[in-house]
């Protein structure tokens, strides 16, 4: 049995009780709805992935819902309204709305209000900052102030321009500063939550305004309150990870990284020479510093993998952020799991390891890969 077969797999959040307790609740406010009809969708379930079986529900809505949109929103607030449907449970309403709610802006806005604090609207919502942009941000700039914070990370969260499995906008890719006059309202929200989506949020400004993002977090350092230091700090962390692992100067500088640094990366050591799918890359590796005084360190290491037409490319991931003392010697050690992932797929051949400090590379291992697990 493979993985996306079996009952715990992703795609079964949504299913045929899912289904069921759907046509339930809209039967129950809507009396002409039929049950029946609209629960045979899930018959067609079993080869289908998650965003699929939600399409496929979204469509069975339009066909048995009225034809009118807004008498159909009607009867799905009042569903959502009864609490009966959780989570995942919810996404074919989120689609729904994004799908066919355009031409009823102001009812479709208050439905997501109330869907996001329940599920979420960050993929619904795109579609209207695609349409109208400036109309959905004065929404947006009242909703960043909403007590509840589920809707206050939406208003973050539901604009960032390069959303992974929402629709790009470009709008904003464009013109970042649209959207960071909502994050200046949000910097210093209570919840983790939300700050991690401002993190996110300045993350995809970033690649392609870095200077934006770096001005950005500069002025809400010099303006932050004491009593705020730790979340500026986070979201400086989280918001920068991209530029400091491309080694951006401006980022390093922020991250109080600065100048040359005087150090030795030496006795990089694989657990072996050869893997497969499913193994571990067990390293180890040494820092020495070279210099008379302290120095800030971010360390990272780089998988150098083979892409199909058999050149190398790289993917950064973080390690350690620390300091080292004039003289000093750090011993460093890591795993990495070679397993399957949907943001790269694995070739065999000659794949290597390397270890990046403030930016620049260092010692690289070479080791391969076979395809067999």
């Amino acid at each position: 049995m493979s993985q996306t077969d079996k009952p715990t797999a992703f795609k079964n959040w949504i299913n045929s009780d899912v289904v069921n307790t759907m046509a339930t609740e809209i039967a129950s406010v809507y009396k002409s709805f039929d049950q029946k009809e609209f629960s045979k969708v899930a018959h067609e379930f079993a080869p289908l992935e998650l965003k699929d079986r939600v399409l496929m529900i979204t469509r069975a809505l339009k066909d048995y819902l009225p034809s009118e949109y807004d008498k159909a929103l009607k009867i799905i607030v009042q569903v959502m309204k009864r609490n009966k449907l959780k989570g995942f449970s919810l996404w074919p309403f989120s689609e729904y709305i994004g799908q066919h709610g355009l031409e009823h802006f102001d009812e479709s806005m208050q439905a997501m209000h109330l869907l996001t604090q329940k599920f979420t609207s960050e993929f619904a919502i795109r579609p209207y900052f695609i349409k109208d942009a400036s109309q959905v941000l004065s929404y947006f700039k009242k909703f960043a102030h909403d007590e509840n914070e589920h809707v206050r990370r939406w208003v973050s969260e539901g604009s960032r321009p390069l959303l992974p499995w929402g629709l790009r906008l470009s709008v904003f890719v464009e013109n970042p500063h649209l959207t960071l006059e909502l994050l200046e309202i949000l910097k210093f929200d209570e919840a983790l939550y939300v700050r991690k989506s401002i993190a996110n949020h300045l993350n995809d400004i970033s690649k392609h305004h870095p200077k934006v993002v770096i001005d950005t977090i500069s002025s809400w350092i010099r303006s932050c309150p004491p009593e705020h230091a730790d979340k500026m700090a986070w979201i400086k962390r989280q918001g920068l990870r991209t530029l400091i692992k491309k080694g951006h100067p401006g980022a390093l500088k922020l991250m109080g990284v600065g100048g040359e640094t005087k150090i030795k990366v030496g006795n990089l050591v694989l657990n072996k020479e050869r893997f497969k799918l499913g193994d571990k890359i067990e390293f180890s590796f040494v820092i020495s510093s070279e210099s008379k005084k302290e120095q800030k360190l971010v360390v990272d290491y780089l998988i150098h993998f083979v892409k199909s037409n058999g050149s190398l490319a790289h993917k950064v991931y973080k390690l350690k952020s620390c300091h080292i003392k004039a003289g000093e010697k750090i011993s460093f050690k890591k795993s990495h799991s070679l397993k399957p992932i949907t943001t790269m797929k694995w070739y065999r051949g000659e794949h290597a390891i390397s270890v990046q400090v403030n930016g620049k590379a260092y010692s690289k291992k070479k080791w391969f890969f076979d395809l067999k697990k």
